[in-house]
């Protein structure tokens, strides 16, 4: 079952998003059509979440995404930077395209060695003349700068804005291991998984 889930203890909180990432709107109609969120997550309903939780304590936040709507991704990191309380991160499986600026937002960032990060340039489906082209071309290198801004601060040490650059520009997958070799991120022991794709895959 894909959804999210609050959990509160003596030690912090902890909340698991999972799932496709959509706007508020789409969200509303999914919950409305379908009766429920599992499969999607939307910023009104992190909030939601959020807001039922001791914003000074201790947030664990794991994460198990294929990315989605940008501006919702966004909208979701910038809610987890803004927690009071010291957040961490978890990556489950993988956190894909705008998953991991959710994933980077956190104050402290865990991925097992056999988890997956993917960081690539961001797309639209449009229609229009050259001109409404143009702009769109200008939208996504506009949005792309900010994107990789945020990648370029989770670097390590050494690593620079061009290297950041190139990654974007060619789709770039890493494991757990190969995303410490970059990324300020705390690499844990892989669990004994089985090789299987599911649906997200297509």
């Amino acid at each position: 079952i894909i959804m999210i889930q609050v959990k509160n203890s003596a030690n912090g909180a902890e909340i698991t998003i999972s799932g496709d990432i959509i706007d508020d709107q789409e969200g509303s109609i999914v919950e409305w059509w379908y009766g429920s969120k599992d499969g999607f997550e939307w910023p009104a309903n992190i909030k939601k979440q959020l807001d039922e939780i001791d914003d000074n304590q201790p947030l664990t936040i794991y994460i198990n995404s294929d990315g989605g709507s940008v501006n919702a991704g966004v909208a979701i990191a910038n809610m987890i930077a803004r927690h009071n309380g010291p957040t961490t991160a978890v990556v489950d499986g993988w956190a894909c395209s705008i998953a991991t600026q959710i994933f980077f937002a956190a104050d402290t960032c865990k991925i097992p060695s056999n988890a997956y990060l993917m960081i690539h340039k961001p797309a639209c489906a449009l229609r229009g003349d050259a001109n409404e082209l143009g702009k769109a071309i200008d939208m996504l290198n506009t949005i792309q700068s900010g994107l990789e801004s945020t990648y370029v601060k989770a670097a390590k040490e050494g690593v620079t804005p061009e290297q950041i650059h190139d990654m974007v520009e060619n789709e770039t997958w890493l494991t757990g291991e190969d995303a410490a070799k970059y990324f300020n991120v705390n690499v844990d022991e892989a669990t004994q998984t089985a090789a299987k794709f599911g649906e997200s895959f297509k």
